[in-house]
């Protein structure tokens, strides 16, 4: 589970760093956005004012010209210094001006507007704030701007303008002054253009730095008697405003566009604009403290910042959702990999993680594996689905039967699992006996009312394995053995081991053997009461190098566990069938070939038609071929075997039911299946003279086949009483050692030459 947990937490830090490099572009653009729009505000603001000055002081320069020459040519100049009603009414209709005067050439104001005092109002040439401004409006052909004073007669801040009056000749006339407002609510010059604090607007004289005009928080119109600064102060202050527009001063001077500018001084950093008014001999400056950008810009970034942390949260949200619904989802799957779907029992998994945890902590447990016998048997007959309901029900009862404290898992098909902390060897048996009987027993009472029975084979922990693969291991061993009896019990012991490591070198020989062709035939005959050979059983045998002679019993049954007895049968088969055809091309007396057919073979789909394919190969009639099966196998797969046995009897082969007697058919049963002979089995015959039960039993066996048509072989016949017997019972075929042991087909066909031999002579 850390594995997708790590992944999903690796994809939200991932998409976590692409967020904040974009958030840091995104800032880092918000910052240039934010100084763009302050130097854009600022040009606009600075040019717009430009704009509004030159018009202004254009306007009052021509208003001067014509108010001035007027007066003049009513002979004004002549007269004591007086008022005029018609300079008021001038006034009147200008928000700016705050009065008008007309001065001859000695500074002495003859004609004013009626607010201005003749006595209060000083000679301009004369008083010290005026003198140096109105002896250069003599020496100007434009308006010049005075310095900004206050004016007691009108009690104002004003901005003195002047224009000097000249004949065609040149020489002056007179001097025509008026004063703008720069205090007011109103007008270009009110007192609040700045844009709250830490923002300005200046209006610079170039020729001699004086401060014309301020709008800034905090700032009166007495800074206006404080400052002074030479033409070199303030051409150097502005070379530094516009050192970094790429621009000289003379450039922007000629331009008459605004230069953006930051700048450092003692109060404080600035950014702003600055506009020169070349008519005038102004600069306009717009500026606001570089503070103020960088709070306007904290704002932007408090915003950028609640929303990146907003969605940074809505995206950890995300993100621990997928992971917590990843998690119950793997938690899940993990629960559902270790559940058995159909039981709800642990399944392999999850006994592998109860185990494991018992050896890390070295716990001292037992290991039971419980198996159904014959389950498939109960799948054939009663279908999948109610084979799934019994696994169900012995799930339960098992269970039950187990008690508490003790695990159950089903490991897979009708194989279970069960684990204790008993590891006495005594207790482990009674509790192994118990636990098969109970289970029955609730089986037999539950729902389905089934009477089934079970095998169960145990190991111990530590003393037969170490590990979770060793102690299954062994425990496997033992219910292997456990079955072979059916309903029965095993603790695992060395010799289990031991077995089942030859089991593993005998199917490891034998995959060998069938390739290299070392399993060899020989054939035991059937004789009839004359001492006629009526047919030869087919048997294989195997002597390898390293393991010796391998009885059939063995190699059949590890070949039947392994996967090999298909490849085994259908070589017995083959052999057979290629070595009985030698036989029948000698021209000997007839006889038939048996041969043993594993259920396994029977289960393949084109068993039927390999039979015919190794007939025909080999040029052998199929009246000739007979094939046995045993008893138990019509028990197990009858609704799979009759199809295919009813084909081959229509083939003309004929079918033989091997160790009849031994299992439960019934006679019904028989009567239904296409069977053409029976075998007997040998344990009937070995007691046949010294049991009256075995006797009635072959006796009964021998009035079933008389019944039904069929022919009867005894088996096992080592006794000439036995022979005798069987004979007397109306037996027609018996095979065994006291007529042949199974020889090779070179002496079958010497046994089959001699008798033949014999008969000729008989004949004669």
């Amino acid at each position: 589970m850390a594995i997708p947990k790590r992944n999903i937490w690796k994809l939200f830090l991932l998409v976590y760093a692409v967020a904040f490099v974009f958030l840091l572009v995104l800032l880092f653009a918000s910052w240039k956005n934010t100084v763009s729009e302050y130097e854009r505000r600022h040009e606009s603001r600075a040019e717009l004012f430009a704009q509004a000055v030159d018009s202004i002081f254009t306007t009052q320069e021509m208003a001067l010209d014509v108010i001035g020459r007027e007066l003049i040519r009513h002979g004004e100049l002549e007269r004591e210094p007086h008022t005029m009603p018609l300079l008021d009414s001038i006034v009147a209709s200008s928000a700016s001006l705050v009065g008008l005067g007309l001065a001859n050439v000695d500074g002495e104001l003859v004609a004013l507007s009626s607010n201005l005092d003749p006595e209060r109002v000083p000679n301009l040439r004369e008083f010290e704030q005026t003198r140096a401004d109105f002896e250069r409006a003599l020496d100007e052909k434009k308006m010049v701007l005075g310095r900004t004073y206050f004016v007691e007669s009108i009690q104002e801040w004003v901005i003195p303008v002047r224009k000097a009056l000249r004949n065609r000749e040149g020489e002056v006339l007179a001097v025509m002054t008026g004063g703008v407002r720069i205090d007011g609510e109103s007008g270009i010059f009110r007192s609040v253009l700045h844009e709250g604090e830490n923002d300005s607007i200046m209006l610079f004289r170039e020729r001699d730095g004086y401060l014309q005009y301020v709008s800034r928080a905090g700032v009166g119109p007495e800074i206006y008697t404080t400052i002074r600064r030479t033409q070199e102060e303030v051409h150097g202050d502005v070379q530094l405003l516009v050192e970094n527009s790429g621009k000289s001063i003379s450039e922007v001077r000629s331009s008459g566009d605004a230069v953006t500018y930051f700048s450092s001084r003692d109060s404080g950093r600035y950014i702003g604009a600055a506009v020169f008014e070349p008519r005038f001999e102004l600069w306009i400056i717009s500026e606001t403290e570089s503070q103020r950008v960088l709070q306007t810009y904290l704002n932007k970034l408090m915003v950028h910042l609640i929303l990146f942390l907003c969605l940074t949260a809505l995206l950890y949200y995300l993100f621990s959702l997928i992971d917590r619904i990843e998690k119950k989802r793997i938690d899940s799957l993990f629960r559902s990999s270790r559940s058995d779907e159909l039981t709800g029992l642990k399944n392999r998994l999850g006994l592998m993680d109860s185990i494991q945890r018992k050896v890390d902590d070295e716990r001292r447990f037992s290991l039971i594996l419980v198996d159904i016998d014959n389950f498939r048997g109960v799948n054939d007959r009663f279908g999948q689905e109610f084979g799934d309901a019994v696994l169900i029900e012995m799930a339960r009862c098992l269970c039950e039967a187990a008690g508490e404290g003790n695990l159950v898992n089903r490991l897979s098909g009708d194989e279970f699992a069960v684990v204790t902390e008993l590891t006495r060897p005594d207790d482990l048996d009674a509790f192994c006996r118990n636990l098969l009987v109970e289970t029955g027993l609730l089986m037999a009472k539950g729902r389905l009312e089934l009477q089934l029975g079970a095998s169960a084979g145990a190991a111990i922990f530590p003393e037969h394995g170490d590990s979770f693969d060793a102690i299954l291991r062994n425990a496997h061993l033992a219910l292997y053995r456990a079955k072979k009896n059916r309903n029965d019990i095993c603790l695992f012991q060395p010799d289990i081991e031991s077995s089942y490591l030859r089991r593993v070198h005998i199917e490891q020989r034998l995959r060998g053997a069938l390739e290299r062709n070392e399993i060899v035939m020989a054939y035991q005959p059937q004789f009839d009461a004359e001492g006629n050979v009526l047919a030869v059983e087919a048997l294989a045998r195997w002597h390898d190098e390293e393991l010796g002679d391998v009885p059939p019993s063995e190699f059949v049954e590890v070949a039947e566990s392994s996967g090999l007895m298909v490849q085994l049968g259908n070589y017995i088969l083959d052999r057979s069938l290629k070595q009985f055809s030698q036989l029948l091309r000698a021209n000997l007396p007839a006889c038939e070939l048996a041969v043993n057919i594993s259920v396994l073979q029977f289960m393949q789909p084109d068993f039927a038609d390999t039979v015919m394919e190794k007939l025909r190969e080999h040029q052998v009639s199929p009246s000739d071929l007979t094939l046995e099966i045993t008893e138990s196998l019509f028990m197990s797969r009858r609704n799979q075997i009759l199809p295919v046995l009813n084909r081959l009897r229509a083939m003309g082969i004929r079918l033989a039911m091997d160790d009849f007697g031994t299992g439960y058919s019934s006679l019904s049963l028989l009567r239904a299946l296409p069977i053409d002979e029976l075998k007997v089995d040998k344990s009937f015959v070995d007691h046949i003279n010294d049991d009256i039960k075995a006797c009635n039993m072959i006796e009964s066996i021998v009035a079933i086949a008389r019944t039904h048509s069929m022919d009867l072989v005894a088996e096992g016949v080592e006794q000439k009483d036995q022979a005798d017997r069987l004979i007397d019972m109306g037996c027609g075929r018996l095979q065994g050692y006291y007529y042949s042991r199974p020889v090779s087909m070179d002496k079958v066909q010497a046994l089959l030459t001699s008798l033949s031999d014999s008969m000729s002579e008989q004949h004669r």
